[in-house]
């Protein structure tokens, strides 16, 4: 019977990134990466499947522990592991402020004198906590826990990346959106990643479900963000209806590949100071999303969403306040900006060592009819990344990753900027 390794995953150069590995097949005779401690060392492959259904499906999120602890009569698997990414990073062109993303939104202009810049990074570390109650029967229970050794900025602390439980389908706790298609993101040394592509942590309640053997479909209530844009006619007031996202995928080849078709539904509520009362917009977006595996080195990657009034979900407008912005024509009224994300990428493993993942992505804004947007406001961006990853041993990989991006506002200036990262990862 064919074995499940996880591929230190498309490990981790430069740039602060998370890596999480991505599961490939390899030949009976080669052992799982997770080694059993303490319990019944003879069930470390079974135990590692539990570990990777339990975790974030995003390639470059860490949470495989290398060790576990297996409980009496195996009904309980427990992993706590860590992940040490040290990471140098150059920058050239505009400025790129953050040393945990490459975020073509963010850049701006360099002074004079400053435009290259050196770092080093060990921000995206993590500790993760993996455990799984009465795994293989239909009471399985499933806890995750991450934290990463950042405060959110360029700041050493620790900053909470996810926290969530498991059971009979549901899943409950902050992690990604469930309108994030994780697996379908390329592998980036980077941490954010493609800009265009859909991924946004909140607080999720959601259930997944089988419809037949190739057929899953899963609906989430997610706490609301509307991050509109301010107005002198407009206020935010409390949000008291949930996001409402939902997906129907397909599988194939044993469920290595997929395509999948998402949507949310978003209402958004703010104050009309003009006439005194509460208003509510509706956003909503679409996406299709999936990975396939046309050969066996070769994996692709893709998705494309569109929508009005969800920035908050796409990489580089989150916290830009590009859900609405004020109208012009009805005073006290919010307009809903349109969002589009694109991304494609591919992955070729030469080997089980050595593998090379390319990508591009474009994310676009458009103002709506009837609405002024200010000049300095975002209006698209270019990401494009290649890295070439090279896994020692279960325990240690490294790479290197070349990322440029372009930004373009409203006003019609644009920046460019480049980032060569180079990474150490050393996974426990």
């Amino acid at each position: 019977m064919k074995k499940i390794f996880l591929l230190l995953a498309a490990s981790m150069p430069l740039l602060g990134a998370s890596a999480q590995d991505e599961i490939i097949v390899l030949p009976e005779g080669d052992d799982p990466v997770v080694n059993i401690i303490i319990g019944d060392k003879g069930q470390a492959d079974d135990v590692q499947i539990e570990f990777v259904k339990n975790a974030p499906a995003k390639l470059n999120d860490y949470g495989l522990p290398r060790f576990a602890i297996v409980g009496n009569d195996n009904k309980f698997y427990l992993g706590i592991g860590a992940q040490f990414l040290g990471e140098a990073m150059f920058d050239f062109g505009a400025r790129n402020e953050s040393l945990i993303g490459f975020i073509p939104s963010s850049f701006v202009p360099a002074t004079p004198g400053n435009g290259a810049a050196f770092n080093f990074s060990a921000l995206t570390s993590s500790i993760v906590v993996n455990a799984v109650a009465l795994p293989g029967t239909k009471d399985r229970v499933g806890f995750f826990f991450k934290v990463v050794t950042h405060d959110g900025g360029n700041n050493y602390g620790f900053h909470l990346s996810h926290v969530y439980a498991t059971y009979r389908g549901f899943l409950v706790g902050r992690t990604s959106s469930l309108f994030t298609d994780g697996a379908a993101m390329p592998f980036t040394i980077d941490d954010q990643g493609p800009n265009g592509s859909a991924d946004y942590t909140t607080f999720t309640a959601s259930y997944t479900g089988n419809i037949t053997d190739n057929f899953k479909a899963a609906i989430a209530i997610e706490q609301p963000d509307p991050d509109f844009t301010a107005g002198r006619e407009v206020a935010y007031v409390t949000q008291r209806i949930p996001s409402i996202p939902l997906f129907l995928q397909y599988e194939w080849d044993g469920g290595k590949s997929h395509a999948r078709m998402s949507g949310v539904f978003r209402t958004m509520q703010y104050r009309d100071l003009i006439e005194a009362k509460n208003r509510s917009q509706l956003g909503w977006g679409v996406q299709l999303s999936g990975l396939a595996n046309p050969l066996q080195p070769l994996t692709l990657y893709w998705s494309a969403t569109y929508g009005r009034g969800i920035g908050t979900y796409l990489q580089d407008d989150n916290g830009l306040h590009l859900n609405a912005i004020p109208s012009v024509i009805e005073e006290g009224r919010y307009k809903l900006v349109k969002n589009f994300g694109v991304t494609g990428g591919i992955k070729y493993e030469f080997s089980r060592h050595l593998a090379v993942n390319a990508m591009y992505s474009h994310l676009l804004n458009s103002c709506p009819d009837g609405a002024h947007i200010d000049g300095d406001a975002y209006r698209y961006g270019d990401y494009v990344a290649a890295n070439v990853i090279y896994t020692i041993n279960k325990i240690i990989a490294t790479g290197i990753e070349y990322d440029y991006g372009h930004r373009k506002l409203f006003n019609g200036s644009s920046l460019h900027s480049s980032r060569i990262q180079a990474q150490l990862a050393i996974t426990f």
